[in-house]
């Protein structure tokens, strides 16, 4: 009874009946798709016999020759168990074509004592699934690509080998570029079900759309891949600050000290050069001091500059003329990486 329960829970099968005159009836049930690389159970029943224990063999055969046996094996129809039972054949994957789009098939055979059931079955390469997560999905040239992979069986269960089962672990890994070129990676083993990688992107790589390639090596007709993009570095906006301890230049001093500040707006100090020049805003009309051009290195975000008495008098000997006046300055600021920011503060008294 129980038997028979659990023949009518597959969901999807075949099934195959011989009745030989006044003789017991004889059945075998699979799955109409046949996974490769995967456990699959075949229902096989002797009904009304009695008597002497049945052996009954369960074969996987080439199609369309029948030339070569690819598994096989023996279930024994006993009494205690009302002559019906379960035999486990695994199909490998050796003898099949690589072409993931074509459609493949088996002779599946159950040979009774004086009769042989057969059946021609599809088979199927879905014998898992592989999920792949990447840490990002964006990077640079020159960085590294972190990436998981998850490894579960057609019963959600993670892939992993029990006692020498005849699961396999192992997965081939492929990096592929925008173009279209193969970068494969050494094959792994999942370990409980897992596996966890990195890749290396060279400084000058071809931005776009790359891909990782994953693929059971027992089942290499199924694939599994997670994209990630790849684009060249540019760094975010950046604004440039100038402050100093006195908001004026008297005609006396002999010296105007103006601090720099860059950082980029996340945060992080700049580092490269600053291009100053000061002049005087005079009825609204700007004037450089020529001698005052100077370049001033920005370090970890920060730079000085200083103008010189001597810098305004070499343009206005005459100091006092301008009284009153605004001194501006001008500041453009030119990373390490080649980008550039100006700025233009408003004026200082003399």
């Amino acid at each position: 009874v129980r038997m028979r329960r659990a023949l009518q829970l597959l969901l999807a099968t075949l099934a195959l009946v011989s009745l030989i005159d006044a003789g017991p009836l004889n059945l075998m049930s699979a799955p109409n798709l046949l996974r490769v690389g995967t456990a699959e159970n075949i229902f096989v029943e002797c009904q009304d016999c009695t008597g002497v224990d049945q052996v009954v063999t369960i074969s996987v055969k080439n199609h369309p020759t029948k030339t070569k046996t690819l598994a096989t094996t023996q279930v024994t129809l006993t009494n205690a168990k009302n002559f019906q039972d379960f035999g486990q054949i695994t199909i490998p994957p050796g003898d099949f074509s690589k072409d993931p789009t074509a459609k493949q098939y088996v002779y599946l055979e159950a040979a009774f004592p004086g009769r042989t059931l057969e059946k021609v079955v599809m088979v199927s390469f879905q014998s898992g699934y592989i999920f792949i997560q990447t840490d990002k999905t964006l990077y640079t040239p020159n960085s590294k690509v972190y990436y998981r992979m998850f490894g579960l069986t057609p019963r959600m269960e993670p892939v992993e080998r029990v006692n020498d089962a005849q699961t396999d672990t192992s997965i081939s890994i492929e990096i592929v570029t925008p173009e279209g070129i193969v970068l494969p990676l050494e094959p792994v083993s999942l370990k409980s079900g897992m596996h966890s990688g990195d890749y290396q992107l060279n400084e000058i790589v071809s931005p776009g759309l790359w891909k990782i390639v994953v693929k059971f090596q027992s089942n290499p007709q199924e694939s599994f891949s997670a994209n990630f993009e790849v684009k060249e570095y540019v760094l975010p906006s950046f604004e440039v600050k100038l402050s100093s301890l006195r908001p004026f230049f008297y005609v006396d001093s002999e010296t105007l000290e103006i601090n720099i500040k860059a950082r980029y707006l996340f945060g992080q100090e700049v580092n490269g050069n600053a291009y100053v020049v000061f002049g005087i805003i005079d009825q609204g009309q700007k004037k450089s001091f020529p001698d005052s051009l100077s370049r001033v290195p920005i370090e970890n975000g920060e730079g000085n500059v200083v103008l010189k008495r001597e810098h305004i008098t070499k343009t206005f000997p005459d100091i006092n003329q301008l009284v009153g006046s605004s001194i501006f300055v001008s500041v453009s600021v030119l990373t390490d990486s080649g980008k550039m920011k100006t700025t233009h503060p408003h004026g200082q008294q003399s």
